[in-house]
């Protein structure tokens, strides 16, 4: 049986503005939360050095683009360097040389 997801509103603060957004699980509310906690303390960071509201969202969220870039990058690596591992174990390893 399917499992029916329960949405629901989740209310974020960032640069003292009030957000709803939408949350799926638990985990997806925790990782908001979190987030926006994350997004509201750099803004407050660079507002101290920039008057310029936009400009400040607008470097946080190009901040938070190359760090997940990053993320993904790095992650792309390992993945690979797992599967050349994992390769090189199943040809020297595997009994008779079955698959």
């Amino acid at each position: 049986m399917e499992t029916i997801k329960k949405r629901r509103i989740v209310r974020v603060k960032i640069a003292d503005k009030s957000y709803e957004v939408w949350a799926d699980s638990d985990e997806d509310e925790s990782f908001m939360r979190e987030a926006a906690k994350k997004v509201d303390a750099q803004v407050e960071l660079r507002m101290k050095k920039e008057g310029d509201i936009q400009k400040v969202l607008a470097m946080v969220c190009l901040d938070s683009m190359v760090a997940r870039l990053k993320g993904d990058n790095d992650l792309e690596v390992i993945q690979s360097t797992v599967f050349k591992h994992l390769d090189y174990l199943q040809r020297h390893f595997n009994p008779s040389g079955q698959n």
